[in-house]
Parts: C-alpha cells; sequence; structure tokens
C-alpha cells in the first residue's frame, strides 16, 4: 500500500473543490476528481474512500473555516464595531479567494433537503448567539437598536459579502470590468459594507 502523501492529498482536495464548484455534489463524479488531479480513481479512492468523504472534507476546509475564524474574533473581547468588520474581512476575504463557494453552497442547499440538514447539523454554528452576547453589550450602552439580533446581523453580512459573486460574470459583463476592475470593486465594496452595516444597526 503507498503511503499517505501531503502534496497528492492536497491536490485532490484542490481538484475536488474546483469540480465540486463546477457541477455540484450530484453533478460530481470521483473520476473527475480523479482526473483533475491527474491521478487515477483507484489512488483516489485510497486517500478518500467516498464522494461524500471528500464533499466533508471539502466543506471543513471552506465553510468551517469562515466559521472557526469568526468564532475566534468573537472570543477576542473586542468592541462591536472591530468585530463586525473583522467578519466582513473573514467572508468577503475567502469569497475572493474562493468565488465559487457561494455558488457552491446555494446548489449543494438546492439539490437536497438532506445536504441542507447536513449543514445545519454538522457546522456547530453557534454565531448568531455569540453575536447576541457582543450585541447585548452595545446595548446596554444605548450603541446599537435594540430590536437587532445575532442571526439577523450575521445574515446582513453574510447577504451583502456573497450577492456580488453570485451574480459575479453579470455584474462584470454589464459594467464591462476586466478582472482587476472586479477586484478592486470588490475591494472597495467591502468597506462599503462596514459603513452600511454599522450604520444601519445604530438607533
Amino acid at each position: 500500500m503507498p503511503k499517505i502523501d501531503h502534496d497528492t492529498k492536497e491536490k485532490i482536495l484542490a481538484a475536488a473543490e474546483k469540480v465540486f464548484h463546477s457541477n455540484g455534489f450530484k453533478g460530481t463524479r470521483t473520476t473527475l476528481i480523479a482526473e483533475e488531479a491527474g491521478i487515477s480513481r483507484t489512488m483516489l479512492h485510497y486517500y478518500f474512500n467516498s464522494k461524500e468523504a471528500l464533499f466533508q472534507e471539502v466543506l471543513k476546509n471552506t465553510v468551517s473555516t469562515v466559521l472557526s475564524h469568526t468564532k475566534k474574533r468573537l472570543g477576542e473581547s473586542l468592541e462591536l464595531h472591530e468585530v463586525i468588520e473583522n467578519i466582513i474581512d473573514i467572508v468577503a476575504d475567502m469569497c475572493e479567494e474562493k468565488p465559487g463557494l457561494p455558488s457552491f453552497v446555494v446548489n449543494i442547499l438546492n439539490e437536497s433537503p438532506q445536504m441542507a440538514l447536513f449543514f445545519a447539523t454538522t457546522q456547530n454554528d453557534n454565531v448568531p448567539a455569540e453575536l447576541d452576547k457582543v450585541l447585548g453589550e452595545a446595548k446596554k450602552k444605548g450603541e446599537v437598536d435594540a430590536d437587532i439580533t445575532g442571526e439577523e446581523l450575521i445574515l446582513h453580512i453574510y447577504g451583502m459579502c456573497v450577492i456580488p459573486y453570485l451574480g459575479l460574470t453579470y455584474i462584470k459583463v454589464k459594467e464591462k470590468r476586466d478582472d482587476e476592475a472586479m477586484k478592486t470593486f470588490l475591494r472597495e465594496r467591502k468597506e462599503k459594507i462596514k459603513a452600511f452595516v454599522l450604520k444601519g444597526i445604530r438607533p
């Protein structure tokens, strides 16, 4: 039996992420991933025994990374505006690094209720509850609207950061932007999102 090689494993995961993002879960075959990685299907199955196992690993390296970084920021006793700015940076930077991720997640959730359940039960997403704690302190000081909740706040952030990537080609072509102009637009937008969210939650 061959030894587990880290570089080969990472090559497989990069290929799997690309193929999953392009084809969704149902449309992906392990043969496609093996071809993208430049290895045999037998070698792929030595590292990952099923498409589901590969999917879970890709998920851990994408969505779970966003959640873990966000939770870390929430545990640093920062002021609310710093927490919000940091979360926007995390989400926006992940989208810039992996522009196919938003469409991938939406497609997976639309493909089957089972996948939606898998997302909901495996990610340990307590970000809204942790945001409620930070918001609670800000509400005592009269700094934010008393009605805003952690769930609403994180949905605002996810929505504003993710939507441009769901319509990336349309936005790019409609305004006749090249790749660099599009990157500049999205990076400038990140700062506007911070200002918009902070202004929107004030009393």
